[in-house]
């Protein structure tokens, strides 16, 4: 089995107002693990990052190629990461809610890397919706039951 690590950014959610939305004091906004980005998207690859993972994997670079990448892209010097299921291969789901893990994240390709979860970004508001039921308010504040958002709340604390 890959080792599995959690994404986490720094945030600040303290205030839950009355009215029922989450008011942020900074513009972080954390991931939490929803793996929509995981699922929407298939990160590209060249050839390094192909054999930088394979060697993690412990693995030929040809069994990675084979295995590991979408045999539908045409390139020869890039890669797509393979999809299972309408996901990422690499994408784990851990007991609780809204749990995705990656099990090559301390290794994952670069396309990955730059992405940086936002409340600005559809895929986290579909995120946050579907497993929390929670939306984001023109302001950037999440907004939703105080019940709702309090779990959401402390889940988020067990992401670091």
């Amino acid at each position: 089995m890959l080792p599995a690590t959690v994404m986490t950014a720094e945030v600040n959610i303290s205030n839950i107002s009355s009215e029922g939305s989450l008011k942020q004091d900074r513009a972080v906004f954390p991931c939490f693990c929803c793996g929509i980005c995981c699922s929407d998207y298939q990160p590209h690859l060249d050839m390094r990052e192909s054999q930088s993972i394979a060697e993690h994997l412990g693995i030929s670079l040809q069994k990675f190629l084979d295995d590991c990448t979408d045999p539908r892209w045409p390139g020869t010097e890039t890669h797509l990461l393979r999809h299972v299921d309408g996901m990422c291969l690499f994408l784990e789901r851990k007991e609780g809610k809204a749990k995705w893990l990656c099990r090559i994240h301390s290794f994952k390709p670069g396309a990955c890397l730059e992405w940086a979860a936002g409340a600005e970004k559809n895929e986290c508001r579909k995120g946050l919706n579907r497993y929390w039921g929670l939306s984001v308010d023109d302001s950037g504040n999440l907004t939703g039951s105080p019940e709702d958002l309090e779990s959401f709340r402390t889940f988020l604390k067990t992401l670091n």
